[in-house]
């Protein structure tokens, strides 16, 4: 059988294709990555912001996050506590798009590009 990618991995490669929640302190949030542990001592990472049919679904709390993620393959399983936390606590954004991508900066420029066309 073959490996299914999860699809957060996709958000985090393309993240100007992908909607954003704006927060109440003006910052955003794409995924919001949680890492929790099964019954079996199983680590697993998984983001509490999910994109279920087109749109952002933020995930209040993270036992339901984990169950959503689980039940459609979006989650990433972890050797370690220590490695699950840290990937969930910024190390996915490591080396892809998502570690400089400001979608506020991105809507900037589009909004600019756009001005400038209309010239």
């Amino acid at each position: 059988m073959a490996e299914v990618t999860p699809e957060f991995i996709d958000r985090i490669n393309n993240p100007s294709r992908y909607p954003y929640i704006t927060n109440d302190d003006g910052t955003t949030s794409t995924h919001r990555m949680a890492a929790e542990v099964d019954e079996d001592g199983n680590w697993y990472v998984f983001p509490t912001i999910q994109y279920i049919d087109g749109e952002l679904v933020q995930f209040k709390d993270v036992r339901e996050a984990m169950k959503s993620a689980l039940d459609s393959g979006n989650f990433i399983l972890q050797p370690s506590k220590k490695e699950a936390l840290s990937y969930a606590e910024g190390g996915y954004k490591v080396g892809t798009p998502m570690e400089s991508f400001d979608p506020l900066e991105e809507k900037a420029k589009t909004a600019n590009t756009f001005k400038e066309a209309m010239k």
